[in-house]
């Protein structure tokens, strides 16, 4: 009884928080996260979950063992902390990403990921490093560490014997 009641009250705060109001000017986004437990600092707007966590947010699934969400006033995403068996699949893109610990930061759309992170694209191309830096919206990446491991997936040219021209 006790869990259910903690779950329906935790399914209502999201709702307020990320369902919007019926006056706001936007429409908003909705984010919706499952976990075995919540905890909730409302004066500095901070949402923590945890156990067996799974984030859903626009185009990107969160899944960790711990994840803090960071909003404002006005119900926007300012940054998310993800710790323990990180992984996010970005379904726009099929991309997948994994670490120990990933941190995006809303303002300039940044996802940090840090320990054993990794890299796959939707081709099969793959990035081992320390760290991996994700700017979303400019579809660029950095990765550092020792040593970063990148395996590409190359397609075969096929040259032509007698012309010695590429097809």
């Amino acid at each position: 009884m006790r869990r259910t009641v903690s779950w329906i009250g935790g399914v209502a705060v999201l709702m307020i928080l990320f369902s919007g109001w019926v006056f706001a000017q936007e429409p908003q986004e909705q984010m919706v996260v499952r976990s075995r437990h919540q905890k909730v600092d409302y004066v500095n707007r901070i949402f923590v979950y945890s156990g067996e966590v799974k984030l859903e947010w626009k185009e990107v699934v969160v899944e960790a063992e711990e994840v803090s969400v960071y909003i404002t006033e006005e119900n926007t995403l300012i940054k998310l902390v993800a710790k323990g068996g990180v992984t996010i699949t970005e379904k726009e893109t099929k991309t997948k990403t994994s670490g120990e610990l990933a941190t995006y930061s809303a303002e300039d759309d940044k996802m940090v990921i840090e320990g054993n992170a990794q890299y796959e694209d939707e081709l099969g191309n793959t990035i081992l490093a320390d760290r991996i830096v994700l700017w979303r919206e400019e579809k660029k990446m950095e990765a550092t560490g020792s040593p970063v491991i990148a395996t590409y997936f190359l397609e075969e040219v096929q040259v032509d014997s007698s012309s010695g021209k590429s097809d």
